[in-house]
């Protein structure tokens, strides 16, 4: 965990000059993301080239659920608010239902598709890190947290 510090307060100060979105710490911490796979994987030029693409689809599906589901829970609460009929709600439930479902499928796929790019090795290095490495900035947040006042 102090590596990636280190790392997040080198980028910092690296990129202190350049545009705001090198400010933005989800900008860093993803360069930051981006640098230690190539490193824990030992990527050749070639499979960085195929892999890192397939990695941004992978977090595009992401994204674009986290943008549907919450349209949808607004949606919910508006339903809810206005007293709805249950055929409303269900229809919203559905339809996050397969929102959900289209995530999975889409992420299975991209999966397959990264998996075909890496070796066995590689692909049990990459699981491991995506594991740690969420928990290692789940942790800081929750360090920073704690430092700023109420």
């Amino acid at each position: 965990m102090k590596t990636i510090v280190v790392m997040l307060l080198f980028i910092m100060a690296f990129t202190n000059g350049q545009v705001n979105e090198s400010r933005d710490p989800r900008a860093i911490i993803e360069k930051v993301r981006i640098y230690r796979l190539t490193k824990e994987l030992d990527l050749t030029t070639e499979q960085a080239i195929e892999f890192f693409p397939k990695l941004n689809e992978l977090h595009k599906i992401d994204n674009e659920f986290r943008e549907q589901r919450h349209k949808i829970l607004i949606q919910l609460k508006e339903l809810l608010s206005g007293d709805a009929a249950d055929e409303d709600i269900m229809r919203s439930l559905s339809a996050y239902e397969n929102i959900l479902k289209d995530r999975v499928e889409r992420q299975i796929k991209k999966m397959r598709e990264i998996r075909t790019m890496l070796t066995p090795s590689q692909q049990a290095k990459y699981l491991i890190f995506q594991d740690e490495f969420e928990r290692e900035i789940r942790e800081m947040i929750k360090e920073v947290k704690k430092l700023q006042p109420r």
